[in-house]
């Protein structure tokens, strides 16, 4: 231990050279803090620790993860309870490491350690641990004990443990270059213990959090309450403490940790902020969280670390991870404040000017003149208001030496002088009319000439006289002169020539001795010309160049020998952007060239540009119009849009600070490769491993590179090149992904680097990459192939002769299989059409049932055995449906409808079906649900003959007292039911074939339990075309499950399958019985039976039995035809002209369909309503006959009432149409027609009406001559229409023209009106009138619903009516 490490109390402490620390407040702010955030994918905001490995990244501990930032993204490590290999504790407090490849992290559960080379972390320790060190052995403290680990046995050793009278645990713990162990406790201060193992306790008291030791061999240790400890390189202690007063001292005595930067500086990270402090002059600096851009995100800073390039990292509690490199933050801040005094008073700052006394002035945008002393760092502003500038937008200011004046150019304002001693303000504005003002109140430049000033404004240029106020408009007597109006720039240069940037004019010289106005404009012919209209700013550099910023083209330079000018773009000088807002002369012989992207330097020497933008770290992301100023003392100003920077010019230029370029991931065809992965590319984590080996089958491939520069003034181009593929470099271009593809066989070597430097500061990275052939092309692969011809040749002749006697066999073989598949076919084909055979008769059967049902005089016993022949008759239509939808399947035709519904209520609305029957069997039937709603999307009609089936056929195989439980769960993506039994089971031979068409069991127990065949086969198809599956598994005499799995989500589908909305199908209207049965005369409306009642119904059924139940059906409501066969009904629907047709489709000599056709396509018939009848139930059939124009389409068997109903709507709505349309005046006669037919016959019906409207003449035979008819022809057409003769319907449509007349023009009388509409008799006019509106003309008229009195004639007189 060196002397001068002595005990002290803390009575001894020597409180020497920090009684002069204070804390100073910046006027400006010059550090930016960048940060890492969850938004920048960091895993939790609070930040325990941080540390930099041999790669130079950055590790982050926090309470949610262990984060690596490697400059392009954040990758994070959290724990995997199904990865043995992660991180075991996701709360990282402290972090170490070796700098060779393993990081050692404390946790609140224990200690970890982490292979870099794999990726892979290792627990070392579970229990709690309260400090960590590495320092070639890593050290934890567990209590007041240190342990040392052995990594050879993978075990913790006692090491030092603290003197018996110390109290507490250890909360720190630093091992210096000397080997002195220094050891901080939660209560009793500091430890030491030297190589020689010589303890010291030097400061007794205090809670210790965290050691550092700077270049000059000070220890600095952080406390929770007692401030910041130094022990000095001699050995002496003092401690540094938050002030008592305002700005004195720490901001906090909470320090957490400390660190040195490479101009000797010493930051201080503490509970309310950041501290700088310099040691030589003891100035202290604060930081904190206010809000603003650029400042610390929290106040709260835990950690902080230097890393390799001089960065400063701070790890804050709650705003992540905040960075800065002190020496590269050459940028001085101003921004706006609402406090006078304290900032600008306006973000957007403009053109800026030095006065004697050093301060700047400044034209703002919104907030008037601003005024810096930098000495002092105040600002003080100029508004208006009463006295003071005229407007707040600022765009000239001109420094009058001569006069101690300042000259401000407005923005509708005018032109403004200043008195700075007094603060008083003269406005000179433009008055209209006088030629002595300004040409404009919008003054836009100020150049001083002479004992004058030349003004630009917004309508030309004019010499002003600051003693009288007078302004004189210069050349406006000349052609040129009068194209200038809106000028952006004035310059006067070294040979008295005035320079005026016209906009969009282009450029315009005037000499004043010999008034010589010259203009310069853009000739796209002519490279030397100006190479732009519009030009913002003009300057001449010492060495007398003329200089010109132009808006898109770039740099201009006028050369006075040639009289033209140069061009420097950004296309083959390098310039950032073409658009330059301003140029200023340097006093380093460069010019400062300010454009929309940020700040440039140009070199005329060199003719190339260095720019300066956000990528490398200029603070400006936009930089305002004319707006650089360079002060006296070499400092440069530049205003933009969000606030003005300063500079010294000399801080651009620094030496380049090394860094690494480390390939950090793989992706190979697409996928992530990492080490050990399974795919053998990676033995070791990309960074670490020398080179990669891929296979044929590797195609593309991916090396994502990253590098440890976290400074962006420092950044540059990356290059790359793939040696044994191409020799060019290939520039990175900011991307830091390198892909390439389809590489052929061969060594190749990846090689990353700088490309301004070769190597010097930042070595380049190599990957050896080694692609193999593909198999067929290697040498093992040229033997085998000889080998193989070899073999296939002696094959062929071997084949050769066996194929001669395998030909007869295979042929026979092909035979006898198409002979069985013909004999499937021929089996489904019976039983298809003995199945529509069974729908005849099933018809009869269940309607005459339905019809017994509603008679109320048969005893129960009888109406119970009634019942029961119902509700089997039912069953067997659902088997009949059952074999057809399996024919269906077996074609290929079979469709889904599927809709999102719940298959958890689904199955147990199915469940309570069997119910009643698993009590009949004695059987216990339960329902498990293993949640409680579940929606899946499935073709509830079909799902339904799945469930059915799987829980009858559980019935008939499981004895009495025997269980069948029904479950349903989810899975991952997938919803499963099961059903289960505890039968007699199946057999394994069996169990294979199980869901094989028409396969019944070997030795079925019972007769009973005998099937067809058919049902699972039928389930199996119908799971499958909802994407799932259905399996069994069994056990003899133990019972079966079967258990079926549909996929969640409906992408499945197609769209022609997925049914958005809820519609009833086809299949399943026909196949549930009517609730209700047959009611329909009771339960019809007076109104509707007396609308149908005679109306004349056509029945063509070729079977007998059916037509004799359809007519006692139709009978009580109808006049009844009957036909047997289509021609027969073809011949009665033209004589006697039914009301409505109801026909089978399958039929002798016409079908259905073909009698369709004929009434929908014959215009004498088209209107008659036609009902299919069929036993087909596919929904193609009806579609087709839908197509044809059937008014309904109805499958058999069906039910009665469902039949009776539908006819009785269809007969009805026709009728009250007529209605409608008779009895209301607004209605079209469109309405009436139900087919295209019909609706042409209509509109020319009412074109002829409408011809002949005023004629009384006309009449039903002129009405047929033009319809082109005969007679009896359209009075059949237009009855079965409209319900009326041709005269009545003649009648009515001139009415209702009437009654439009009469509503909509006053000025006609009704005998007027009566003759428009052809009636030659207006008290016959007035009589049908009231017949068919019941209310006379002129009470109509008058909007009443009845007659108040008996109406007269109007005065009209009595004509006869011959219509």
């Amino acid at each position: 231990m060196p002397k001068s490490l002595k005990r002290l109390s803390l009575k001894r402490l020597l409180p020497v050279w920090f009684a002069a620390v204070a804390v100073l407040p910046l006027s400006a702010r010059n550090i930016t803090f960048r940060h890492l955030t969850p938004d920048n994918g960091l895993s939790q905001v609070s930040v325990n620790a941080l540390y930099i490995d041999a790669r130079g990244f950055v590790w982050i501990g926090t309470r949610e993860g262990l984060n690596l930032y490697n400059g392009n993204d954040i990758r994070t490590f959290r724990l995997d309870k199904n990865d043995p290999k992660s991180l075991f504790c996701n709360n990282v407090l402290r972090i170490t490491g070796d700098n060779e490849g393993n990081i050692y992290l404390l946790c609140t559960d224990g200690v970890a350690r982490l292979d870099l080379h794999r990726d892979e972390f290792t627990t070392l320790y579970e229990g709690s641990v309260s400090a960590i060190c590495y320092d070639s052995v890593l050290y934890v403290a567990r209590g007041g004990r240190i342990d040392s680990y052995d990594p050879a046995a993978g075990t913790f050793e006692p090491w030092y443990t603290l003197p018996g009278g110390a109290q507490g645990k250890i909360t720190a713990l630093y091992r210096d270059p000397e080997g002195v162990m220094w050891i901080g406790t939660e209560r009793q201060g500091i430890f030491s213990l030297d190589r020689d193992g010589r303890p010291d306790h030097p400061v007794r008291e205090g809670n210790v959090i965290g050691f550092y030791r700077d270049s000059k061999e000070n220890v600095w240790v952080g406390t929770w309450e007692h401030g910041l400890w130094r022990r000095d390189a001699e050995g002496r202690w003092s401690n540094l403490r938050s002030g008592r007063g305002e700005g004195k001292g720490l901001l906090s005595d909470f320090v957490r940790s400390v660190c040195e930067d490479n101009q000797g500086n010493i930051w201080i990270g503490t509970f309310l902020g950041l501290n700088r402090l310099d040691v030589r002059t003891g100035k202290m600096d604060a930081f904190v969280a206010d809000g603003r851009p650029g400042s610390l995100s929290h106040s709260s800073v835990w950690c902080l670390l230097k890393d390799p390039q001089g960065t400063i990292w701070a790890g804050t509690y709650f705003g992540g991870v905040n960075y800065f490199n002190p020496e590269y933050e050459i940028y001085t801040r101003y921004g706006v404040s609402e406090t006078p005094g304290e900032g600008l008073s306006s973000p957007i700052v403009g053109k800026m000017i030095e006065d004697d006394r050093g301060r700047l002035w400044i034209c703002t945008e919104g907030g008037g003149v601003n005024v810096l002393d930098r000495e002092t760092g105040r600002f003080t502003w100029y508004r208006h208001g009463p006295g003071g500038i005229s407007h707040n937008n600022v765009k000239a200011i001109l420094y009058d030496r001569e006069r101690g004046a300042m000259w401000f150019g407005t923005h509708l304002g005018g032109l403004n002088r200043l008195d700075p001693a007094t603060g008083r303000f003269t406005v000179y504005r433009h008055r209209e009319g006088d030629p002595a003002t300004l040409p404009s109140d919008i003054v836009r430049d100020i150049v001083p000439w002479g004992r004058s000033l030349v003004v630009a404004t917004a309508d030309g240029v004019c010499l002003f006289d600051p003693a009288t106020g007078r302004a004189d408009r210069l050349f406006g007597d000349t052609e040129e002169g009068r194209t200038i109006g809106t000028v952006a720039d004035l310059h006067i240069d070294d040979r008295g020539t005035l320079w005026i940037a016209a906009t969009g004019e282009g450029l315009f010289s005037y000499r004043f001795d010999t008034r010589e106005l010259k203009a310069y404009r853009h000739d796209p012919d002519d490279p030397n010309s100006l190479s732009s209209n519009n030009i913002n700013s003009i300057v001449q550099d010492r060495k007398g160049n003329l200089w010109l910023a132009t808006s898109g083209t770039g740099l201009d330079r006028y050369r006075y020998g040639s009289d033209d000018f140069e061009n420097y773009d950004a296309r083959h000088n390098g310039l950032s952007s073409d658009c330059v807002y301003d140029v200023r002369d340097s006093p380093t012989g460069r010019l400062l060239v300010a454009t929309n992207e940020g700040l440039s330097r140009f070199d005329p020497v060199t003719g190339r540009f260095e720019n300066y933008n956000h990528r490398n770290g200029f603070p400006l992301s936009a930089v305002n119009e004319n707006a650089i100023c360079l002060t006296r003392d070499g400092q440069i100003f530049l205003g933009g849009t969000q606030g003005m920077v300063s500079f010294n010019e000399t801080s651009l230029s620094f030496t380049p600070k090394p860094y690494r370029i480390v390939p950090s991931r793989l992706t190979v065809n697409g996928r992530p490769v990492k080490a050990g992965d399974g795919t053998g590319i990676l033995d070791y984590s990309l960074c670490y491993s020398q080179g990669i080996t891929l296979r044929s089958r590797h195609t593309i491939f991916s090396v994502e590179f990253a590098t440890s520069n976290f400074v962006p003034a420092n950044r540059d181009e990356i290059v790359y090149k793939l040696e044994g593929f191409s020799e060019d470099w290939n520039p990175a271009r900011g991307q830091h992904t390198i892909t390439y593809s389809n590489l052929n066989p061969g060594d190749y070597t990846l090689i990353i680097r700088s490309a301004k430097d070769s190597g010097a500061n930042t070595p380049e990275a190599r990957l050896a990459i080694r692609v193999l052939p593909p198999f067929y092309r290697t040498v093992w692969a040229c033997l085998f192939y000889l080998a193989a011809a070899g073999a296939l040749l002696w094959f062929l002749i071997r084949t050769y002769k066996g194929r001669i006697r395998l030909q007869e066999s295979l042929r026979y073989e092909q035979q006898h299989i198409r002979d069985v598949e013909e004999l499937n076919q021929s089996k489904l084909r019976f039983f298809t059409n003995i199945s529509h055979e069974f729908r005849t008769p099933l018809t009869l059967i269940i309607g005459q049932v339905e019809m017994l049902l509603q008679v109320q005089s048969f005893t129960p016993t009888i109406y119970n055995k009634i019942l029961r022949i119902y509700k089997n008759s039912l069953q067997l239509k659902e088997l009949v449906g059952e074999l057809l939808d399996f024919r269906k399947q077996d074609q290929g035709h079979m469709k889904i409808r599927v809709g999102e519904h719940d298959l958890v209520a689904f199955l147990y609305e199915n469940f309570l079906i069997f119910m009643e029957y698993a009590g009949y069997r004695h059987l216990n039937l339960l329902f498990d649900r293993g949640v409680d709603k579940l929606a899946v999307w499935y073709d509830p009609v079909q799902m339904q003959k799945v469930v059915n089936n799987l829980i009858s056929n559980a019935m008939k195989h499981t004895p009495r007292d025997g269980t069948i439980t029904v479950r349903v769960w989810r899975g991952d993506d997938r919803a499963f039911f099961s059903v289960s039994d505890t039968g007699r089971g199946i057999a394994p031979e069996d169990a294979d074939h199980i869901f094989d068409r028409f396969y019944q069991m070997r030795h079925p127990d019972s007769v009973a339990a005998q099937g067809t065949g058919i049902g699972l086969a039928l389930s199996k198809g119908i799971v499958e075309l909802h994407g799932g599956t259905i399996g069994v598994e069994s056990e003899p005499g133990r019972g079966s499950t079967f258990t079926v799995s549909l996929p969640l989500g409906n992408a499945h589908f197609s769209g022609e399958q997925i049914v958005r909305e809820t519609a009833e199908c086809p299949e399943a209207e026909d196949a549930a019985p009517e609730k209700a049965f047959l009611r329909e005369k009771e339960e019809m409306d007076e109104g509707v039976y007396d609308r149908i009642r005679g109306a004349r119904i056509l029945i063509v059924e070729d079977n007998e039995q059916l037509r004799e139940m359809l007519v006692r059906l139709f009978e009580p409501f109808y006049e009844v035809d009957t036909a047997s066969d289509g021609e027969q009904g073809w011949a009665l629907v033209l004589s006697r002209e039914p009301q409505i047709v109801l026909s089978d489709v399958v039929m002798p000599r016409l079908s259905g369909t073909e009698l369709c056709k004929r009434i929908k396509t014959d215009v004498n018939t088209c209107h008659i309503p036609v009902v299919l009848l069929t036993a087909r139930t596919a929904v193609e059939h009806n579609i087709e006959g839908l197509r044809i124009g059937a008014d309904d389409y109805i499958t058999k068997p069906f039910n009665v009432g469902l039949l009776l109903s539908r006819c009785n709507n269809l007969v009805n709505n026709r009728m009250v149409l007529r209605e409608k349309f008779s009895r209301q005046p607004d209605r079209s006669p469109r309405m009436l027609a139900t087919n295209p037919v019909d609706k042409q016959l209509m509109d020319r019906a009412m074109s002829i009406i409408e011809r002949y409207m005023d004629d009384p003449e006309f009449n039903v035979g002129t009405f047929a001559r033009e319809m082109g008819m005969a007679r009896t022809n359209l009075f059949a057409k237009i009855k079965g229409i409209t319900g009326s003769t041709p005269n009545e319907f003649v009648s009515t449509i001139r009415l209702r023209r009437a009654a439009s007349l009469l509503r909509n023009n006053p000025e006609l009388n009704v005998s007027e009106i009566a003759d428009c509409t052809g009636f030659s008799s207006a008290r016959y006019f007035s009589k049908c009138f009231k017949a068919l509106f019941h209310v006379s003309p002129l009470s109509y008229r008058k909007g009443l619903s009845e007659d108040p009195e008996t109406d007269g004639d109007d005065g009209a007189r009595t004509v006869k009516n011959d219509t």
